[in-house]
């Protein structure tokens, strides 16, 4: 595989590096497109799904010059050049009018941008976190959006054509201070620009309202029980905090004292020690509450106390607080909190994230950065797909060729650049540390039998008639999987699910079991070693239509030692295939309309199902047409609204969610997803509404309510510089 990679590589290297001029990016063959450092467009260009911008964005991966100064484009779509880092310089067209929201977010090599004239729009985000650019010069008067030009940590000059102050956002160059950046307009016209909302913080410090939090706008998810003592003089959060753990508790809640200070560290930045007399917050134990996940909140004219049945709800319960500090989301803190009191406690006790590095893997620091993010909203379980058809991702020391050859590959469908890199133990191990402090479990998923085209790549043996097959470089499902009447696939699961087990403690392992069912493809009819086994099991046919039994007597064997010698509880997708689901397992409905025949599997064979149906909760779907366009089976959408109109219970009683129902999750599958900062845009804001789905009682949920507090959420991730997408 590993000569392969170099070859492809080799006869990239080949086409002309040069610059290129053409009128649109069909006019590039895809090596060009992928070898092209300097681009040069003058034609018309398209927005489509696959148009030119898409293209420039996902398949010019080394491009650092981009000019569209003679291009006919009025209009610079949302995210045309989303998180593309490796972009140094772009000159926009001459004829533009609009730059979309986030359309260069995170582009942080850019290093000057000039708006021109013509320019009559800049969305909101446009620039934000494109830190490294220093000059900034606007020649006309567009109105700019909410945090356009935010977290520029390199800007040094802004210059303005116009006389007249273009109308900005009063967020739009959050992050200037004033005397940090100069700014640079026409003669006589300083004064105007001084007492002009989002520029007269270039001159003196931004003043903000008073601001009394309301919990009932901005809090996700929402609380089972919330008062508020309105008429009770609010408590002043901008001054000391004095942050301990009750006496007896301090050893049990060291970490979310650390957290607690942290969290006012970066809403109110002026924390103190306990030696100092300020506000007081009490962190506690209360062995009284009814669920491990429990908590207290209470604020009066002392302080606040927050109380756990465990340091898990105290955690929790820190996270709500700190919704409550953040208000409307436009400053970092609001100036004071009513005195309340929040009794809460979970609907569901797993709510999940599933992120996927094996077809775009994503670095360890970009991955436990997902972490805090996932916590805020009381997400509790990121899942990790660790291995499929395009790469295997974690090392396994007794089968290092696993990750020296089937870690790297040169290409994703249409996009052609090198995809690598891989997990060590240790820092998985450490992952699993990091994602403790935030009360958030590390599920690995190891793929079987199929989804298993890396592993096959570098052990033919694995598979029915021991083919030599390369890494998958495109979507979809392989003719490939493992054969379960060949020892040596159990030898191989057995060696590696050991080493998995030791590194992940957590109790659950993700067997995958996708797509590989009845009818099964044809490698298992026509293998001499399954009819075999099929004899042995007492299966008279030798066609195809029995083949799921194989499946069951592959997966009962992994299951067995999985439940029996490491004590781990196996989880994996639910197919109509599996006609009995083994005691102790848990199932996850993601099919798209199976979710009944899902939920009547795990009621007749006493099973934990975890929902995930791709109707409500596949993230990786866009979020409406045209929202981050990509090439692809042709995704289908999942909205917001889909995402929070999710039931857990699907319609189900109270025996069912106390018997059978396990959790939520919402998936993010990577053949799509380039990015880490495309992680966050396809996760938010449906993870935030997933999280009120899967921690709110239904009697609490109103999509109306939803998208007001969204709003206070949303202006808090712009500022933080999270990016989520805005198609709702």
């Amino acid at each position: 595989m590993r000569r392969l990679f170099l070859l492809s590589a080799a006869t990239l290297l080949s086409a002309a590096m040069s610059a290129q001029t053409v009128a649109r990016m069909g006019n590039l063959k895809p090596e060009q497109k992928s070898m092209a450092i300097s681009l040069k467009l003058t034609g018309e260009l398209s927005t489509d799904r696959n148009g030119d911008y898409r293209q420039m964005r996902d398949l010019c991966f080394q491009v650092r010059t981009i000019d569209l100064g003679e291009a006919q484009s009025t209009e610079i779509p949302k995210n045309a050049f989303h998180s593309r880092h490796q972009i140094e310089n772009i000159t926009l067209p001459k004829v533009l009018k609009t730059i979309g929201t986030q359309a260069f977010f995170a582009c942080d090599k850019l290093q000057a941008i000039t708006i021109p004239a013509t320019v009559e729009n800049i969305g909101a985000a446009a620039f934000s976190g494109c830190k490294s650019i220093s000059q900034l010069t606007i020649e006309g008067t567009p109105t700019i959006g909410e945090y356009a030009f935010a977290r520029l940590a390199g800007l040094k000059t802004v210059t303005v054509l116009s006389k007249v102050p273009p109308k900005a956002a009063i967020t739009a160059f959050d992050g200037v201070e004033p005397g940090s950046v100069k700014l640079i307009v026409p003669k006589g016209s300083e004064k105007a620009y001084r007492k002009a909302a989002g520029w007269s913080r270039f001159y003196t410090a931004q003043k903000w309202a008073w601001e009394v939090s309301d919990p009932t706008q901005c809090l996700v998810p929402m609380p089972q029980e919330m008062s508020l003592m309105k008429r009770a003089k609010a408590l002043n959060v901008k001054t000391a905090w004095n942050v301990y753990a009750k006496q007896g508790d301090g050893e049990k809640l060291a970490n979310e004292v650390e957290q607690a200070r942290n969290m006012l560290s970066e809403r109110i930045g002026n924390i103190v020690n306990s030696r100092q007399r300020g506000i007081e917050m009490v962190l506690s134990l209360d062995p009284t509450l009814d669920d491990d996940e429990a908590y207290t909140i209470d604020v009066d004219a002392n302080g606040v106390s927050i109380k756990g049945k465990t340091a898990r709800g105290v955690f929790w319960g820190l996270m709500t607080l700190d919704q409550i500090l953040l208000g409307s989301g436009t400053k970092p803190c609001v100036d004071a909190i009513p005195h309340l009191t929040i009794k809460d406690a979970p609907r569901t006790h797993v709510r999940e994230l599933m992120v996927d590095p094996a077809r775009t893997f994503i670095p360890l620091e970009e991955l436990k950065a997902f972490i805090p993010e996932m916590a805020r909203y009381k997400l509790n379980a990121l899942h990790l797909h660790l291995v499929d058809d395009q790469a295997w991702r974690i090392e396994i020391k007794k089968y290092p060729q696993l990750t020296e050859q089937a870690s790297s590959r040169w290409g994703q469908d249409d996009i052609q650049m090198p995809y690598k890199g891989y997990y060590t133990q240790e820092q998985m191990r450490d992952l699993v540390k990091y994602a403790a402090r935030y009360h958030v479990e590390i599920v690995p998923e190891i793929e079987m039998p199929g989804h298993e085209v890396a592993a096959i790549s570098v052990f033919p043996e694995l598979t029915c008639h021991q083919r030599q097959v390369p890494i998958r470089t495109t979507c979809g499902v392989s003719n490939e999987l493992l054969c379960p009447g060949n020892e040596f696939t159990y030898e191989f699961l057995g060696n590696v699910f050991k080493e998995i087990a030791d590194i992940f403690p957590s109790k659950y392992i993700h067997l995958g079991g996708d797509e590989a069912g009845n009818p099964a493809l044809n490698c298992w009819t026509d293998c001499p070693k399954c009819q075999a086994l099929k004899k042995k099991l007492g299966i008279t046919t030798t066609d195809r239509s029995d083949n799921w039994q194989l499946q069951g007597y592959l997966f009962d064997r992994v299951i067995e030692l999985l439940r029996d010698t490491y004590h781990k509880t196996p989880m994996f997708w639910y197919e109509t295939d599996f006609k009995k689901i083994q005691p102790g397992c848990v199932t996850f409905a993601w099919r798209h309309g199976l979710t009944n025949k899902a939920l009547e599997a795990a009621v007749e064979n006493n099973a934990r199902i975890m929902l995930c149906p791709g109707e409500h909760c596949y993230f990786d779907y866009p979020m409406a047409n045209g929202d981050m366009p990509e090439v692809n089976w042709g995704m289908p959408t999942t909205t917001l609204k889909a995402t929070y109109s999710l039931d857990p219970a699907w319609g189900h009683d109270k025996k069912f969610e106390q018997n059978n129902l396990f959790g939520v999750a919402g998936t993010l599958w990577s053949e799509c997803i380039t990015s880490p900062e495309r992680i966050y845009y396809q996760a938010y804001p449906r993870a935030i509404a997933l999280a009120e789905a899967g921690w709110s009682q239904q009697e609490n949920r109103s999509w109306e309510s939803f998208i007001k507090r969204l709003g206070a959420l949303a202006n808090d991730m712009m500022r933080r510089g999270i990016t989520f997408s805005m198609e709702y």
